[in-house]
């Protein structure tokens, strides 16, 4: 069944709901839906309904057809990422590609070699494009709750979000040990804590950002843990999907 994105979802059944421009021409133009197509509706904060579609004065609504509901299977967990940010289609495709993992929300990091400068064509620009992709990736997948794409932010301030953090910190790849790698250290966590993923840029984080870092993991104001994923060196996007992927297993694996 389609989905689409429908902020308030009435609890009434046979409630006519308005879609929204982009909506209604993604359903009608793209998908070539008609009159009477079901469709399945979600708010984005973890609730669902059947509708069907009703046109009237050249506008598209939804009829509710159920109350709506929610799936516990189909919403995020609760990890984090908090990622440095990626030129061109490499962030997108990590945008979407958390999404469909269960990434509960988007933590954007303006470090000091990354390529994209957001002050040049305005933060709130690469937000907005992030969300749109993140909210058609969530209708893809089936998930039931957005994940949040927070306004980009450098190091400092992204370390102020209250989350467990674990930096992914490349030098440990180096080492040829596997006693920090990021499996062997996930058993040990709190099951009830949020965690973020933090990574670096493709020119990895400067020797100030490092050293500013190695301070914070000794400081109790701060949970960071490092952690390194064996000894081959990956690109940025390929260890954010990894590391959410070890995340998530340690995470469901301990229900």
């Amino acid at each position: 069944m389609r989905r689409c994105l429908c902020e308030n979802i009435p609890l009434k059944i046979g409630s006519l709901i308005p879609l929204n421009e982009g909506e209604a021409k993604h359903l009608t133009s793209v998908l070539r839906l008609g009159p009477g197509h079901e469709v399945e509706l979600i708010d984005g904060h973890g609730r669902k309904a059947r509708a069907a579609l009703v046109f009237r004065d050249k506008k598209v609504f939804a009829e509710t057809l159920e109350a709506p509901n929610t799936d516990p299977r189909y919403l995020s967990a609760p990890v984090h990422l908090a990622m440095s940010i990626l030129k061109g289609e490499a962030m997108e495709w990590v945008v979407e590609k958390s999404v469909e993992l269960g990434v509960r929300s988007l933590i954007p990091i303006e470090t000091e070699f990354c390529v994209v400068k957001t002050q040049k064509r305005g933060a709130d620009t690469f937000q907005e494009r992030w969300q749109r992709i993140a909210d058609q990736a969530i209708k893809q997948c089936g998930r039931l709750d957005r994940m949040v794409i927070q306004a980009p932010v450098p190091l400092e301030d992204a370390l102020l979000n209250p989350h467990h953090f674990i930096w992914l910190d490349e030098e440990l790849a180096q080492s040829g040990s596997n006693h920090d790698h990021l499996a062997q250290i996930l058993p040990a966590l709190k099951t009830q804590s949020e965690f973020a993923l933090l990574v670096g840029p493709e020119g990895g984080f400067s020797s100030a950002e490092k050293a500013r870092l190695l301070q914070l993991t000794g400081s109790r104001m701060h949970e960071i843990r490092r952690a390194g994923l064996g000894s081959l060196i990956l690109r940025a996007e390929t260890a954010a999907l990894l590391g959410i992927s070890l995340l998530l297993g340690n995470h469901y694996g301990k229900k």
